[in-house]
C-alpha cells in the first residue's frame, strides 16, 4: 500500500520531477562516496602517526614523492592530515547544497502543487466548485501540501542520502574488516527493528488521527473567525471558545506525541554504538592483540564508522516516523485528485475567449438545469431580455431564481436548451465574454480591508481610472459621504464590520463596483433582501437613473425594489408561469397577490 500511494502522488503530483530526483540521486551518492572516503583515510593517518615507517606501505606514498622528491613520512602525516581535514571542508560543504537544493526542490513543489489546485479552484466549472467548500480549499492548501511535501516527499529524500551513507561506510568496512562489517550491519538491522516494534503501533495511531484532527481543528479555527456577528448574537462566545480550546488541545496532544516520537531515534542509537563499540574493540583487540599500532587505527576507523552511521541511522528513523504520520495526508491528496483531476482545467487566456456583441436580446430557449440528475431545479425556460430592459424576477424561495441567474451569466451551463444573444447561439467558450458584459451585484455586501478605490476596481485589470471611479461612486450617491467624512476621500479605507458604512451605503459600494467596468448588463440577485426601506429605496432610485442606460436584470422577493421594471418574471418551481406587470400578474393568479401582501405594497395599479 505504502509503495502504491508513493507511486500515485508521484504520478499525479510529480510530473517534471524526475530528473531533479535523478540529480539528487546523483549528488547522494557523492555525499556517500566522500562520507567513505573521510573515514577510509582514517586508518593510514592513524597508522602514520603512531607508526611513521608504515608509511611505505602505502603507494599513496610514492605517488606524493613523485612529485614532492624530499617528502618525509612527518611531513606525508600532515599532508594526509591536511587532506582528511579539507575532504570533511568539502564533504560539508557538498552537503550544505545538497540541503540548499533540496530545500529549493521541494519548496518550488509545494508552489507548483498549490498552484494546481488553486488553479482548478479559479478555473473548474462553478457547478463543480459548489461542492467543495471554502474550509476543504484551505485546508488543502494550507496543511495537506506542506505535510505531505515537508513529512513526506522530503523526509523520503533524506532516507536516501542517509542510506547511501551507511551502504557505502559498510561496504568499506566489509573490503577492509570484514568482521567490524557484519557486525556494524547487524547494529543497523538490530536498531532499526527494535525501533519499528517499538514505534510501530503508536506511530500508527497517531497517523491515523492526526489528519482529522487537523482538518476539525481548521474547520473550527474559520468558523470561529468568519461567524463571530453571530456568534454574538447567539451569546455563544464560550460556547465556541471552548469549542477552539478542545481542538487546540486534541491537535496539540497529537502534535506533542508526534514529536516526542521521532526525538528517540537519538537515545536507543546511542545505547547500541557504545555497545556495539565495546563489542568491536574486544574483537580487534582479540585479533590484532600484538600490534598495538594496527589495533588502536583499525578501532580509531571501526568507531569513526559507527559515529557516522549513528546519526544518519537517526535521521533515517525519524524520517519513517514522520512519513508514517504522513501517509493519511499523502491518500488525502490523492483522493483529491482523482476526485477533481486537477489536469483537466486549462488555461484561461484572453485570445482563447471567443468574442459577442450585445445590440438587440438575449433569450433562453427551453433551457434546463439540475444540480442533481432527476431533480430538475429550472425546467424548459424561455425568456427574453431585450436590450435596455428592466426586468423583475420573482418568486417564493426555492422557485430557481438564483440558478436562472447563474444561468444568464454562463455559471452553470443548461443541460438543455440554448442561450442565444443577438441570435446567436451562446458557447462554452464565450461564457467568459458574457460575464464581461455584467455588473452583478449579491445579496452578501463584500467590503474589503482596503481604500474605497481599491474596493471599487476590486477584480478589474490594468491601472486604476481615478476619475471613473469618482463617477460611479457619485452614480450611486456615494461619493460625497466620502469626501464629507474622509480626510483621505476616496484613498480611505472604510471600516469593516457594522461600523463606518451603513447597509445601504455597502450596497452602493457594491453597485459602484459593478459598474466601473462599465458593464452592458447589470444583474441583482436578492441585492436589497437586507435592507431596510429607506436603504431598499435610496438602491432602488439609484437603478431608476440607469434605467435605459443598462439593461437591468433584478431578482427579489420583496417586490417594491421592482417597482420600476417594464416587465416582470413570475416563477414557480422551476419554470416561468407568467411574464407581465403588477397589475397583470395579480389580477391572474392568487399566490401572486400573496407574494404582494407580504410586500407589504397595495397600490399595484400605481407600481405597474
Amino acid at each position: 500500500m505504502f509503495a502504491q500511494n508513493t507511486s500515485k502522488f508521484l504520478k499525479y503530483y510529480g510530473k517534471g520531477k524526475m530528473l531533479k530526483f535523478g540529480i539528487f540521486f546523483l549528488m547522494s551518492l557523492v555525499s556517500g562516496f566522500l562520507e567513505l572516503m573521510g573515514v577510509a583515510l582514517i586508518y593510514p593517518f592513524i597508522l602514520v602517526i603512531i607508526s611513521p615507517n608504515t608509511v611505505n606501505n602505502y603507494k599513496i606514498y610514492d605517488w606524493a614523492q613523485s612529485f614532492f622528491p624530499n617528502i618525509n613520512e612527518s611531513s606525508f602525516a600532515l599532508i594526509l592530515g591536511g587532506i582528511i581535514f579539507g575532504l570533511f571542508i568539502f564533504k560539508n560543504i557538498f552537503m550544505i547544497l545538497i540541503l540548499l537544493y533540496q530545500t529549493k526542490f521541494t519548496t518550488y513543489w509545494k508552489r507548483d502543487i498549490a498552484k494546481t489546485m488553486m488553479k482548478y479552484y479559479t478555473f473548474a466549472s462553478y457547478k463543480d466548485l459548489m461542492s467543495i467548500s471554502p474550509e476543504e480549499k484551505n485546508f488543502f492548501i494550507g496543511t495537506i501540501i506542506p505535510y505531505v511535501i515537508d513529512g513526506f516527499i522530503v523526509r523520503g529524500l533524506n532516507i536516501i542520502t542517509n542510506s547511501i551513507i551507511i551502504l557505502m561506510i559498510i561496504l568499506f568496512l566489509l573490503i577492509k574488516f570484514p568482521m567490524a562489517a557484519i557486525i556494524t550491519s547487524i547494529f543497523v538491522i538490530v536498531s532499526m527493528s527494535v525501533q519499528n516494534k517499538l514505534f510501530k503501533k503508536k506511530v500508527a495511531e497517531i497517523a491515523s488521527k492526526i489528519a482529522s484532527i487537523q482538518s476539525t481543528y481548521n474547520k473550527i479555527l474559520l468558523e470561529n473567525i468568519y461567524n463571530i456577528k453571530g456568534i454574538k448574537i447567539l451569546s455563544a462566545e464560550e460556547i465556541f471558545y471552548n469549542k477552539y480550546l478542545s481542538a487546540e488541545n486534541n491537535l496539540k496532544k497529537i502534535q506533542v506525541n508526534q514529536t516526542f516520537y521521532a526525538t528517540i531515534p537519538p537515545y536507543i542509537v546511542e545505547i547500541f554504538v557504545v555497545l556495539s563499540v565495546l563489542l568491536l574493540g574486544l574483537i580487534i583487540s582479540y585479533k590484532n592483540g600484538g600490534d598495538n599500532t594496527v589495533l588502536v587505527a583499525s578501532f580509531a576507523v571501526i568507531a569513526a564508522a559507527l559515529f557516522r552511521i549513528a546519526p544518519a541511522l537517526n535521521r533515517i528513523q525519524s524520517a519513517i516516523i514522520s512519513i508514517n504520520a504522513s501517509r493519511n495526508f499523502v491518500r488525502q491528496a490523492i483522493k483529491r485528485w482523482e476526485v477533481l483531476n486537477p489536469e483537466s482545467i486549462k488555461d484561461c487566456i484572453e485570445d482563447k475567449v471567443l468574442p459577442i456583441t450585445f445590440n438587440n436580446k438575449i433569450e433562453l430557449q427551453n433551457v434546463s438545469f439540475s444540480y442533481v440528475t432527476n431533480k430538475p431545479i429550472l425546467k424548459n425556460i424561455n425568456l427574453t431580455i431585450n436590450k435596455g430592459d428592466f426586468i423583475g424576477i420573482v418568486g417564493l424561495s426555492g422557485a430557481g431564481k438564483s440558478t436562472l441567474a447563474d444561468i444568464l451569466m454562463g455559471l452553470l451551463p443548461p443541460d438543455s436548451g440554448n442561450i442565444l444573444i443577438d441570435g446567436n447561439i451562446l458557447n462554452r467558450n464565450q461564457y467568459m465574454a458574457l460575464r464581461k458584459k455584467i455588473g452583478y451585484v449579491a445579496q452578501e455586501i463584500t467590503v474589503f480591508d482596503m481604500s474605497f478605490m481599491e474596493n471599487v476596481i476590486w477584480g478589474s485589470d490594468g491601472a486604476p481610472d481615478e476619475k471613473r471611479v469618482v463617477k460611479v461612486l457619485k452614480d450611486v450617491k456615494l461619493y460625497d459621504f466620502i469626501t464629507q467624512n474622509y480626510d483621505s476621500g476616496i484613498n480611505a479605507k472604510p471600516f469593516i464590520g457594522t461600523t463606518g458604512l451603513s447597509q445601504g451605503q455597502k450596497q452602493r459600494l457594491s453597485i459602484a463596483r459593478a459598474l466601473y467596468r462599465n458593464p452592458e448588463i447589470i444583474l441583482l440577485d436578492e441585492a436589497t433582501s437586507s435592507l431596510d426601506v429607506v436603504c431598499e429605496n435610496e438602491i432602488t432610485d439609484v437603478l431608476k437613473e440607469l434605467q435605459g442606460e443598462k439593461t437591468i436584470v433584478a431578482i427579489a422577493h420583496r417586490l417594491s425594489t421592482l417597482r420600476s421594471c417594464n416587465k416582470l418574471v413570475y416563477m414557480k418551481d422551476g419554470e416561468i408561469v407568467d411574464i407581465g406587470t403588477f397589475s397583470e400578474l395579480s389580477a391572474k393568479y392568487e399566490d401572486f397577490k400573496t407574494i404582494i401582501k407580504l410586500s407589504k405594497i397595495e397600490d399595484t395599479e400605481n407600481l405597474s
